[in-house]
């Protein structure tokens, strides 16, 4: 669970993209060799230029009685012509009792922490966040990734993302697949710094597919994605609620 929760607190949230002044919802399950490890729901709004989600992440399965885990995190920013910028980013953690908190503000696009609690620890290795200007919050960066597209080039994205200690990559190449009755998008998460040695010996890039239904021409609709990790293939999968 621990790697399950690292790669999808920073990257694999997904949502509905939310218009004019629409709520979405969506739920997910998630799996890992077929054995339910958790779930995910959220909440997010666009209206005016201004964009705010919500999301939770908790384990589930036989991984709430072993490895009890929940992320609740929030973040608010602007949008414009589609270029989304984080204002106040919010995260809590429960990892089997013990808690842990974040908030990064953004002054000129450049993440400043306002609390990270138990404290950072500054040594060889740290990232300065003023040198991350540009970088969007993990959230935000979920948004963009996994949100519904509307867009005639939809596999096409370049994230760099930053939680307050560790910067990874979300990349999109611009290829579609068919699959059956799915459009596949090929894609990739890379840890970039900040992660612990082991981490960046354990593996440093992991290659995902995400599968989208087309609703109509320029309208695609998440259904799933599969990513091959050290623990096996885990796939998130949209469910009704």
């Amino acid at each position: 669970m621990r790697f399950i929760l690292s790669f999808f607190l920073i990257f694999t949230f997904a949502c509905t993209a939310a218009h004019s002044s629409k709520s979405n919802k969506a739920f997910f399950s998630l799996k890992i060799k077929g054995l339910s490890v958790g779930t995910l729901s959220f909440l997010g709004t666009n209206e005016n230029n201004n964009y705010e989600i919500s999301g939770e992440l908790k384990s589930g399965g036989v991984f709430k009685f072993i490895n009890k885990q929940r992320y609740k995190a929030t973040v608010t920013g602007t949008s414009v012509n589609n270029n989304f910028k984080p204002v106040i980013y919010n995260e809590f953690r429960n990892k089997k009792g013990k808690k842990s908190s974040a908030k990064l503000a953004y002054k000129n696009g450049i993440p400043q922490i306002r609390e990270y609690d138990p404290p950072r620890q500054i040594k060889e290795g740290s990232i300065n966040p003023d040198t991350q200007g540009g970088t969007v919050d993990p959230l935000t960066a979920l948004y963009l990734t996994l949100r519904d597209n509307y867009s005639l080039k939809p596999c096409q994205l370049e994230l760099e993302v930053f939680d307050g200690k560790r910067k990874s990559q979300v990349r999109l190449f611009p290829e579609l697949k068919k699959r059956g009755d799915l459009i596949m998008c090929i894609g990739e998460y890379k840890r970039v710094a900040g992660f612990s040695k082991k981490d960046m010996e354990e593996k440093i890039r992991f290659p995902f597919n995400i599968f989208y239904q087309k609703t109509n021409e320029h309208t695609y609709y998440v259904k799933k994605l599969i990513i091959e990790t050290v623990y096996g293939t885990a796939i998130l999968t949209r469910k009704a609620r």
